[in-house]
């Protein structure tokens, strides 16, 4: 009886030491509470200390989402609010309830006077492949808008939609754009089957530039091996190519099975010989020894 005593008095004592440490904490706040006793100039550092103290996910969140609604918040303050929320995205069946406001609070951002607060919001548009963030960026590179962000990072995020129908507009860059923009363009279109003849023609042109050339044929080679490998077995016999898009072309097709298929034949394994012993590129020479090795004997007679 001693014993059983003894416990029942210690468990009483730790449940009356609990509740006295509860009752001296601060309530916590809620996210209008929070939001509303937050000051105009808000560092970044306070609203993690509010965030911690918000009482639950769905009012952090709604802390979060009244920030970006406000127009005075600073644009650190934005940015640090986009991220938290981008984060959050991550819990999708504690977000679901927040997740339309977060795209309306994003459209609103995609148009900021604010560059960087620009770009994270159609950064997080395109990663959900939202249609109004799709347009916003198209306009800008068709010229209907001033571009929200530059025309290569427009590109690329317009490309994370492989089943957009951006393809027409990209394939017009790959021939019309430059610099970054035409190359953002050319990745792009490895997923678009009906853009295997531009790539191709692209990559056979000696006019093009090698890291152009490079590029579309690694699309190429992505959107149709087959057609790749006929691209890459002129590429590689042709001793007047460039030896760097030569390895290039060579290797591509050793690692890619169908292409390596297609393209290997007694006349290819001849022509392998004969550059071989022509080429003093040593990383050619590399590729032509690693390609044989990989590749099954001929058979005999």
């Amino acid at each position: 009886m001693t014993d059983e005593h003894d416990i029942e008095a210690l468990r009483k004592e730790y449940v009356s030491e609990v509740t006295e440490i509860h009752k001296t904490r601060p309530k916590a706040r809620t996210a209008k509470q929070v939001l509303a006793a937050r000051s105009p100039d808000l560092s970044q550092d306070d609203l993690e200390t509010v965030l911690v103290e918000a009482d639950t996910f769905e009012s952090a969140m709604r802390m979060l989402l009244d920030i970006l609604a406000d127009e005075s918040s600073t644009p650190d303050i934005q940015l640090t609010a986009l991220e938290r929320l981008g984060a959050a995205t991550f819990q999708p069946v504690r977000f679901a309830p927040f997740h339309a406001e977060y795209i309306d609070r994003l459209r609103d951002l995609a148009l900021s006077p604010d560059k960087r607060v620009r770009h994270m919001a159609l950064d997080r548009l395109t990663l959900e492949n939202d249609e109004v963030g799709q347009q916003l960026l198209r306009e800008g590179l068709e010229g209907m808008r001033k571009p929200l962000v530059p025309a290569a990072t427009a590109a690329r995020f317009l490309a994370r939609d492989e089943h957009g129908d951006a393809a027409p507009l990209f394939r017009e860059l790959a021939q019309s754009g430059s610099g970054r923009v035409r190359e953002e363009a050319l990745r792009a279109l490895a997923a678009d089957p009906e853009s295997v003849d531009l790539l191709a023609s692209i990559s056979a042109d000696k006019t093009e530039r090698t890291a152009v050339r490079e590029l579309a044929a690694m699309s190429l080679k992505a959107a149709s091996p087959t057609r790749f490998a006929d691209v890459a077995r002129d590429l590689v016999l042709d001793d007047d190519e460039d030896d760097t898009l030569r390895t290039t072309a060579l290797s591509a097709v050793a690692f890619t099975p169908e292409a390596a298929a297609a393209v290997d034949d007694a006349d290819f394994r001849e022509g392998l010989d004969r550059v071989k012993d022509a080429t003093s590129s040593r990383s050619l020479k590399t590729s032509i020894d690693r390609f044989a090795k990989a590749r099954p004997p001929e058979p005999e007679g």
